[in-house]
This record gives C-alpha cells, sequence and structure tokens, in this order.
C-alpha cells in the first residue's frame, strides 16, 4: 500500500471516529425532507424568470435611450451645419 493510502485510510479512520453514531442516516433523512416540492420550483423558476426579463427590459431602455440621445445630438449638429451653409452668400 502506498503512503498516500495509509494517510487516506488513517484520515477516514479519524474523520469516522469523530462523527456521532447515526450520522449518515439523520443527513439522508434530512435531505430527504429538506426537498423541494414541483411548486416551489416552479414559483422559483418563475420569479428567476421575472427578474431576468426586468433585467434586460431595463438594459435594453437605458442602451436605447442613451443611443437615442446620441443620434438626436448628431443631428442636430448636421442641422446646424446645414442652416450655416444655407445662409451663405
Amino acid at each position: 500500500m502506498k503512503p498516500e493510502s495509509h494517510a487516506w485510510l488513517a484520515l477516514q479512520q479519524y474523520a469516522s471516529s469523530r462523527l456521532r453514531p447515526g450520522f449518515a442516516e439523520r443527513t439522508l433523512r434530512a435531505a430527504r425532507e429538506a426537498v423541494p416540492t414541483l411548486f416551489g420550483q416552479l414559483v422559483l423558476s418563475a420569479a428567476t424568470a421575472a427578474v431576468c426579463m426586468t433585467v434586460v427590459v431595463f438594459v435594453h431602455s437605458r442602451i436605447t435611450a442613451n443611443e437615442t440621445a446620441r443620434n438626436l445630438a448628431d443631428w442636430q449638429a448636421v442641422a446646424a451645419e446645414a442652416e450655416q451653409v444655407g445662409q451663405l452668400p
């Protein structure tokens, strides 16, 4: 047996001596009781989807507003230059 195997075996024996009897059964029972219901999973999924959609709509509206403002500023500059060109003799 390799020295690493001895070390792991000793570690497992030490860890098992630190656990109270019935630990595995209690852990499995608690895990079975903590299983979410189908309704709970659906509610969590719906809430997650709603939050994601809200973020997507918010980010999209901010990007669109910024792009519209930039385009409007560019067109105002073009219109001002066109006015100046039209006023030249």
